[in-house]
C-alpha cells in the first residue's frame, strides 16, 4: 500500500509515536507535515505516546566546576543510563548569576527555570521547552524591595491552567521587620505578604489575594511539588513547630492548606527533615533524620486529599549506610520519585536508584557524563508544545 493510500488517522498515529527530533526534521521537508505538527490534537496525541515511555532524567549538576544541565534517557529497570547530553541554555547569560536551578515542570514538556543575579533580591524566570529548543524570558517582577523591612523571602511555583490552556508562574513575597528573634523565618515576625501571578497568554504579572496564607511562612527552594493542577509548598504557622502544606490552584488562583501527618514518633530525631513528593498520583511526605549516619526514610502518603486522617506510613526504607544526600527537583533534600523508585547519592557522589517494592539498590552509570554531584534531578517527557505562540 502506498503512502497516499493510508488514512490520515493512521498517518497521525504513526507520526505521533516518533521522537520530537525526527518530527522537527520532517517538518523541514514537508510543509503539510509542519502544519500537522502544529495541530493541538496531534500535539496532545504525541505527548500521550511520549508519556507512556520511560521518562528522561533532567539533571542539574557541576561539570568542570560550572553548572550544567544534562538530559539522560532513563531505563531504570536496567543497570545504567544511556549516554547523557549537555543541554544548551542560551538564557541567563553573563557571569553575574549566583543561582540557577530548575523550578519545576508541569508534565507537558515545558520547564520553568529560575535564576538570581548577584545583588538582586528577586528571581528571574524562563519558560523552556528543551525538545523544540524554545524559551520565553518572563518579564521582571513589578515590585521593588521595600526600604522599611529587614528581610525578604521568595517562594515560587510553576504550573498549567487546564481551564484557560495557559502557563502560570506564582511568586510569594514575604517581608519581615526584624525584632530580635533568632530565626528570621519565624512566622511571628512577618510584616506583610504579596503574591504575584504571571500568565503566558498576557505576558504580564498581576497581584492576587493571599489572605489565606497571610500568617504562614511558605518555604521556597525545597519541599515543593506540582500535582493535579496545583503547586504545593511546605509551610509553617505562627504556632511553634507546626508545619502544614500550602497549595495554590493554578486555575482558580486560590490558596489552600493541608495538614501534615502526626509525626510525634520522630521527636527523638536530632534534626528532622521533611520533603514533599508525589507517589501514585498522591501527595507524599518523606521524613528522615538528617544527622543519622545510617538513613531511614519514612514515606507517608495521603490517600484522600486534604483529609489528615488518611495519611498512612506506606514505606520504611533503610537503614541505608553510605548515603550522602537525596536528589530531586529542589536544592535542599527533595526526593525524585519515579514510579516505585527514588534517586539517592552515595558518599562518593555516585547516583543510585532504590526500588521501593523490591527493596534493592542499583548503581547508575552514565556513558560520557557520570551522574556525580547532582544537585537536582527531575523526570522529563518531551513534547511539541510551543511557548512562543
Amino acid at each position: 500500500m502506498g503512502r497516499s493510500e493510508l488514512p490520515e488517522e493512521v498517518v497521525d498515529d504513526i507520526l505521533s509515536r516518533l521522537p520530537v527530533k525526527s518530527l522537527k526534521r520532517f517538518s523541514c521537508l514537508n510543509k503539510s507535515w509542519y502544519t500537522r505538527f502544529q495541530n493541538s490534537c496531534f500535539i496532545t496525541k504525541h505527548h500521550h505516546h511520549s508519556s507512556q515511555k520511560n521518562p528522561s532524567i533532567l539533571v542539574c549538576g557541576l561539570e568542570s566546576r560550572k553548572r550544567a544541565l544534562s538530559l539522560h534517557p532513563a531505563k531504570l529497570d536496567d543497570d545504567n543510563f544511556d549516554s547523557g547530553i549537555i543541554l544548551d541554555t542560551p538564557f541567563f547569560p553573563g557571569e553575574d548569576i549566583k543561582l540557577q536551578c530548575i523550578m519545576g515542570a508541569c508534565g507537558n514538556g515545558v520547564i520553568c527555570m529560575q535564576a538570581c543575579t548577584r545583588g538582586d533580591h528577586f528571581f528571574s524566570f524562563v519558560l523552556w521547552n528543551p525538545a523544540i529548543r524554545e524559551f520565553k524570558v518572563v518579564p521582571a517582577l513589578p515590585v521593588q524591595f521595600p526600604s522599611n523591612i529587614d528581610y525578604q523571602h521568595t517562594a515560587s511555583g510553576f504550573g498549567y491552567d487546564h481551564n484557560s490552556n495557559d502557563f502560570k508562574v506564582v511568586t510569594i513575597l514575604t517581608y519581615w521587620k526584624f525584632t530580635g528573634y533568632s530565626l528570621i523565618w519565624d512566622p511571628r515576625v512577618i510584616l506583610y505578604k504579596q503574591v504575584e501571578v504571571y500568565t503566558l497568554s498576557t505576558d504580564s504579572w498581576r497581584q492576587v489575594n493571599c489572605d489565606t496564607i497571610s500568617d504562614i511562612h511558605v518555604f521556597g527552594g525545597c519541599c515543593e511539588i506540582y500535582l493535579n493542577g496545583a503547586y504545593h509548598w511546605s509551610g509553617r504557622t505562627k504556632e511553634k513547630d507546626y508545619n502544614i502544606i500550602v497549595s495554590f490552584d493554578m486555575s482558580n488562583e486560590v490558596f489552600g492548606t493541608l495538614s501534615m501527618p502526626d509525626l510525634t514518633d520522630t521527636s527523638h530525631f536530632n534534626q528532622i527533615w521533611q520533603a514533599l513528593a508525589v507517589l501514585g498520583n498522591c501527595v507524599a511526605l518523606i521524613v528522615y533524620n538528617i544527622c543519622a549516619p545510617e538513613k531511614i526514610f519514612d514515606i507517608w502518603v495521603v490517600h484522600e486529599y486534604g483529609v489528615k486522617e488518611s495519611w498512612t506510613k506506606q514505606y520504611v526504607i533503610g537503614p541505608l549506610s553510605g548515603i550522602r544526600k537525596l536528589v530531586g527537583p529542589a536544592n535542599s533534600g527533595h526526593i525524585l520519585l519515579l514510579g516505585d523508585k527514588i534517586l539517592l547519592v552515595e558518599d562518593k557522589g555516585q547516583v543510585v536508584v532504590y526500588n521501593l517494592n523490591a527493596q534493592q539498590i542499583k548503581n547508575l552509570q552514565v556513558t560520557g557524563h557520570p551522574l556525580y554531584y547532582a544537585t537536582q534531578a527531575m523526570a522529563y517527557v518531551e513534547s511539541l508544545v510551543s511557548i512562543i505562540g
